[in-house]
């Protein structure tokens, strides 16, 4: 059962909120934008896979391993249908499901490669969140990863843009007089 002012105003913000983090989440990945990854995790979140046998703790040691990934070919990440439970006015858990397309070198030994390995595979998983308000803005404080299923040797397109370079285009905006 989630909070409530009475209205359901609140619960619907911070259900909006809570998606807006979670895609923010993996827009971020996708574009290697390592700023604003970083900034989706409280400062001690800790971030884990036991099944891969990664864990990393604190936002920036988790942020530090990604930004390895930046010059891999494809690193794609689609969030699909987050359940959010609010739990009160400041935790939630969410349980979302993610796929990803990745074609790249392992930086780790996991079930999938070895460390230095080439990879080429989708990947379906699941997140299980804690998701807690910090400075008035919910951020993930755990984030559990759970693979489900990986199809090797899919990625065969080519790569248009490399990610370091998804970054959006700073233009001026006219407005109207």
């Amino acid at each position: 059962m989630g909070h409530d002012d009475g209205s359901g105003l609140t619960n619907l913000i911070d259900r909006i909120a809570i998606e807006d983090l979670i895609y923010r989440y993996s827009d971020a990945v996708t574009r290697a934008d390592w700023d604003q990854c970083e900034g989706t995790f409280a400062t001690d979140a800790v971030w884990e896979s036991p099944a891969l046998g990664i864990r990393y703790e604190g936002a920036r040691a988790f942020r530090d391993f990604l930004a390895q990934t930046t010059t891999s070919d494809i690193l794609i990440q689609t969030p699909h249908a987050p359940v959010i439970r609010l739990l009160d006015h400041e935790s939630a858990q969410c349980t979302t499901t993610i796929y990803e397309f990745v074609r790249a070198i392992s930086l780790a030994d996991t079930p999938l490669a070895k460390t230095g390995d080439e990879q080429n595979l989708e990947q379906w998983g699941l997140y299980y969140d804690d998701i807690g308000k910090v400075d008035g803005h919910w951020v993930f404080t755990h984030r559990l990863y759970v693979p489900m299923y990986a199809g090797p040797g899919v990625v065969t397109g080519e790569v248009l843009t490399p990610r370091g370079d998804l970054h959006r285009p700073q233009r001026q905006i006219e407005r109207p007089a």
